[in-house]
């Protein structure tokens, strides 16, 4: 199984402050990894760093076989990154379904996008039923999943997932975990974000813990969830996330 996303060696900084020590990780093809951490812990600035918003001071980060180093987010994306961001970033005034085709911005095979429309849709049968639903006025779960089958719409190969769970009651909690792994079954890698670590690990394939900036821990996602050392992973890190 190669590596479809490598971090090598990242040293970032905001300003003086430094975020990122020789930070090194990597997605393999057809996996669902998750980098967990607390707050300030560095995670959002490596998110922020695949996606070609924070470019690192030294280090390098490969997908599928390229550099991607510096690229414009625009040029990310098209590679084959999708975007799950944090607080979902819709388009509030607009409806589900202008929300969907959003990502799908890029394409402009028309026959290929509704294909993948109603392939989206019958993984979200919520949203089917509210296409013409202004995307702001949906609860925070069924914003989640819009923000995800958005994504979707782009052929991603990859999906960056940002906090996915945040705010959200365990009833969409549960519901957004099980679209993930439907998600990935059906051949997207995912590499998500995350605060809480007995949900991430339940159902990741591996997981990295970051605290102040480097990997304090890593492993298959089932032993990490029996290492005792996970909750002490997560209590330090002055540098800004």
């Amino acid at each position: 199984m190669s590596a479809l996303l490598e971090l090598q060696g990242l040293n970032s900084f905001y300003g003086p402050v430094q975020v990122h020590f020789e930070l090194s990780l990597e997605v393999r093809q057809g996996q669902i990894v998750c980098l967990l951490g607390g707050n300030a812990s560095g995670k959002s600035t490596t998110m922020k760093s695949i996606l070609g918003l924070q470019r690192p001071r030294s280090g390098s980060i490969r997908f599928d076989g390229a550099d991607i180093t510096g690229l414009p987010t625009p040029r990310i994306i098209r590679r084959g990154i999708g975007s799950v961001p944090e607080a979902r970033r819709l388009f509030p005034a607009m409806t589900v379904r202008e929300n969907l085709l959003m990502g799908a911005y890029a394409r402009s095979d028309k026959p290929g996008i509704a294909a993948d429309e109603a392939r989206v849709l019958a993984l979200f049968p919520r949203l089917a039923e509210r296409l013409a639903q202004r995307a702001g006025t949906m609860s925070g779960g069924e914003q989640q999943m819009l923000a995800m089958a958005r994504a979707l719409m782009g052929r991603p190969k990859l999906i960056c997932m940002d906090e996915p769970t945040m705010g959200l009651s365990p009833l969409f909690v549960d519901r957004v975990l099980e679209l993930i792994q439907a998600i990935n079954r059906e051949g997207v890698t995912v590499f998500m974000v995350e605060q809480n670590a007995s949900l991430a690990l339940a159902i990741a394939h591996h997981g990295y813990v970051l605290q102040a900036g480097r990997i304090a821990l890593q492993g298959a996602a089932g032993d990490l969830l029996q290492d005792h050392r996970i909750r002490d992973a997560y209590l330090g890190g002055a540098a800004t996330g």
